[in-house]
């Protein structure tokens, strides 16, 4: 998921996903400057045969054995919902994420009841067609937008931990209100893998 500001770093983001042994690996650009129109398109680019489908921002850092450890997690999961891979630090809710963490081991889940942050997802193929008709009219940013469709119809939402991407920091926001000189928060992740990790299911709620 790019914009065409970020071409360079998307273009290297996309070879390095490319060799890995995904189903199909799709860089799509924004190309009419609206954030929920590209994630759109992002999200119908899903493999048809697949269980899961990832979308990945363009300001992505990806951490070593990310496909083996996506993979585990998949395959860790609690349930088959939407996770996220990225735990962050900053907003909306950093205090219960930061003690929420503290309670966790690597290799386990947050839980929550929506999408926080929309850097790196996996979201269930069978969701996503439902997910898309049931937000169109709702008015939220990308990331809150998926994150309605769970909350309304009271489904979990699972994060990673420890995350599997983080925010290149030094690319600045493109979102109105979010950037560096607008109330910044360092886009930071509280703990990244180092490692093939091995998850289990096991959660901590938010």
């Amino acid at each position: 998921m790019a914009h065409p500001k970020r071409g360079k770093q998307a273009g290297i983001l996309y070879s390095k996903l490319k060799r890995m042994p995904f189903n199909q690996c799709t860089l799509i650009f924004d190309k009419v400057n609206d954030e929920w129109t590209n994630g759109k398109n992002c999200l119908k680019a899903y493999h048809p045969a697949s269980d899961y489908h990832v979308v990945v921002q363009d300001d992505a850092l990806l951490t070593p054995n990310f496909y083996e450890n996506l993979v585990n997690a998949i395959q860790g999961i609690p349930e088959k919902t939407l996770f996220s891979l990225y735990t962050g630090t900053a907003r909306p809710l950093p205090g219960r994420v930061k003690a929420a963490v503290e309670r966790s081991e690597n290799g386990t889940w947050l839980r929550t009841h929506t999408l926080m942050w929309g850097v790196g997802l996996a979201i269930p193929v069978s969701h996503i067609e439902a997910m898309l008709e049931f937000v169109e009219e709702i008015e939220l940013p990308y990331d809150n937008k998926i994150g309605e469709f769970y909350t309304r119809n009271g489904l979990p939402v699972y994060y990673t931990v420890p995350s599997l991407v983080d925010h290149d920091d030094d690319l600045d926001s493109l979102i109105a209100g979010h950037g560096r000189d607008i109330d910044y928060e360092p886009r930071r992740a509280h703990t990244l893998a180092t490692g093939p990790i091995e998850w289990r299911p096991v959660s901590t709620f938010i």
